[in-house]
């Protein structure tokens, strides 16, 4: 049952050059066809979020 799987969505809907959301960290593809995904799909995207917004996080680093 794919709708105990929340969506990750903070209605921040910007995306950087690589296409992913400044938000949520999903790719445009991942977004919109979210509702459509089965559960699997679903913790799929959202494991790679988690490597994104490690990733992200790196890339700011050098501000700090």
């Amino acid at each position: 049952m794919t709708e105990n799987i929340k969506d990750p969505c903070i209605s921040v809907c910007q995306y950087d050059d690589e296409e992913i959301c400044l938000g949520c960290r999903r790719t445009k593809t991942e977004a919109k066809s979210w509702w459509r995904m089965t559960e699997e799909e679903k913790l799929n995207v959202l494991k790679n979020i988690e490597t994104r917004s490690s990733s992200a996080a790196n890339n700011y680093n050098h501000y700090v």
